[in-house]
């Protein structure tokens, strides 16, 4: 104690049970950061209410968070907006990061709540930094946006994940997978603060 999780993925779908547990664990509400081009929102996608792509609705349906950020989305339609209105979900889209960008690199989160859960799926970079993803989408984040981030961000982590690496899609260099292994070193870092 405390335990401090740091889950690696699989896909998305793994952040409901994962901070559903840390919640439960500690006895209340997390913060949660969530780097991503997909809000993973929807009330069921395809049909099934489990997806990677309706993890977070489960976590806000179930009272497991207080504040949702979701930063570096660029593919959301008008379900994740009603979805993220629905919820009060703090939505920042690539097309306003410039001007979002001072907040985003100076958050304080966790106050009144029981910490901050950080959940980052790989495909939040812009494919140019990391292109092994299930789906990718131009016109991300930087390495260094994600850094700037997490290195400023100011809470007490209590969990974490990375997930959505893919490496069928990866270069024969590795380029992504040593992207997320740096991810997932900063992050552990950033936990044991």
């Amino acid at each position: 104690d405390p335990l401090r999780p740091l889950v690696l993925g699989g896909d998305h779908s793994i952040s409901y049970p994962v901070v559903r547990a840390v919640s439960e664990k500690l006895g209340g509400p997390v913060d949660i950061l969530h780097l991503d081009a997909h809000p993973d929102i929807y009330d069921a996608f395809e049909g099934n209410v489990y997806s990677h792509a309706s993890s977070f609705a489960r976590i806000m349906e179930g009272g497991y968070a207080r504040r949702l950020l979701q930063v570096g989305l660029r593919s959301i339609n008008i379900e994740g907006r009603e979805q993220g209105k629905r919820f009060g979900v703090e939505q920042y889209e690539m097309r306003t990061f410039s001007r979002d960008r001072h907040f985003l690199e100076n958050l304080k989160l966790g106050e009144g709540v029981k910490g901050v859960y950080i959940s980052i799926d790989v495909d939040c970079l812009d494919p140019a930094f990391a292109p092994g993803v299930s789906h990718f989408e131009p016109g991300g984040l930087s390495f260094r946006d994600v850094l700037n981030i997490l290195h400023n961000l100011q809470g007490d982590i209590v969990a974490a994940d990375v997930v959505e690496f893919n490496p069928q899609r990866d270069t024969v260099d590795g380029m992504t997978a040593m992207v997320a292994a740096k991810l997932v070193r900063e992050l552990a870092a950033k936990i044991s603060k």
